[in-house]
C-alpha cells in the first residue's frame, strides 16, 4: 500500500519525514503488510528556518492568478508516482490533502482545469491540523460536502491553528461521525506522537481497510 504525506506550511519533506517515522509502523502494524510513504516537498519555496534549512509551501503567496499550480503539480505526482490509497497531511498539507480527496470524486469538468490526474479516488485521508482555506479561490471546491472518509487530529492547545478553522473542514465531510479526535497536545504544532492518537490511528486505519 502506499500513502502520499503532505507537510505543513514552511516545512519540508525532509522535515515532515524526520517528524513522522512512527506513521509507517503504525500503518504497518494495522494493515498487516508493508506500506510505503511517499514525502514530496510543496512547489513553492518559503522562508529558510534558522539552520538555512530550505522550506515550503503548498499555495502561492500573494497570487491573484487563477490557475493554481498546485493542482497541476500534485496532478503530475499522482500520475508519477501513484496510485495511493490515501493521503497523509498536517496543517496546510492536510488541508490540501482534503481538497485533492474532493476533487477525485468529481467528475473531470467539474475540477480544476490544470488537474488532469487519472487517479481515482482515494480510500481515506489522514489530517493532522488540516482546515478549511479560506482563498476566495478555493471555494467552489467546498461546496460539495467531501465523501471520502477524512480522520481528523486537532489539537486543542495548538498555537498556530485554531480549532474552529479545523472543525470549518469537518462540517465539509459527509460523514465526520467518530472521525474527530480532539486531543491536548504539547503547546507545540506538530504531528501527535501520543499513545491515544496512535491508537485511534490504528482503529481508523482497521474499519477502513478491515
Amino acid at each position: 500500500m502506499k500513502f502520499l504525506c503532505l507537510h505543513g506550511y514552511q516545512q519540508s519533506a525532509a522535515i515532515m519525514q524526520s517528524e513522522t517515522p512512527f506513521l509507517k509502523h503504525i500503518f504497518e502494524h494495522a494493515l498487516g503488510e508493508e506500506v510505503r510513504l511517499y514525502y514530496p516537498s510543496g512547489p513553492f519555496p518559503s522562508t529558510p528556518t534558522a539552520s538555512n534549512e530550505p522550506t515550503y509551501a503548498w499555495w502561492p503567496e500573494n497570487s491573484s492568478s487563477t490557475d493554481i499550480h498546485t493542482f497541476r503539480y500534485l496532478s503530475d505526482i499522482l500520475d508519477e508516482e501513484g496510485p495511493f490509497d490515501g493521503i497523509i497531511g498536517f496543517s496546510q498539507g492536510g488541508s490540501v490533502g482534503s481538497l485533492i480527496a474532493a476533487l477525485l470524486e468529481r467528475p473531470k469538468f467539474a475540477r480544476p482545469a490544470n488537474f488532469t490526474t487519472r487517479h481515482g479516488p482515494l480510500q481515506l485521508v489522514i489530517s493532522y491540523s488540516g482546515y478549511h482555506e479560506d482563498d476566495e479561490r478555493l471555494q467552489k471546491y467546498y461546496t460539495q460536502k467531501i465523501k471520502t472518509p477524512i480522520f481528523h487530529f486537532i489539537s486543542s492547545t495548538d498555537p498556530v491553528m485554531a480549532e474552529e478553522r479545523c472543525f470549518r473542514l469537518v462540517r465539509r465531510c459527509e460523514d465526520p461521525d467518530d472521525k474527530v479526535v480532539v486531543y491536548t497536545g504539547s503547546g507545540f504544532h506538530r504531528v501527535p506522537t501520543t499513545k491515544i492518537t496512535s491508537q485511534a490511528l490504528s482503529r481508523f486505519l482497521v474499519e477502513v481497510f478491515g
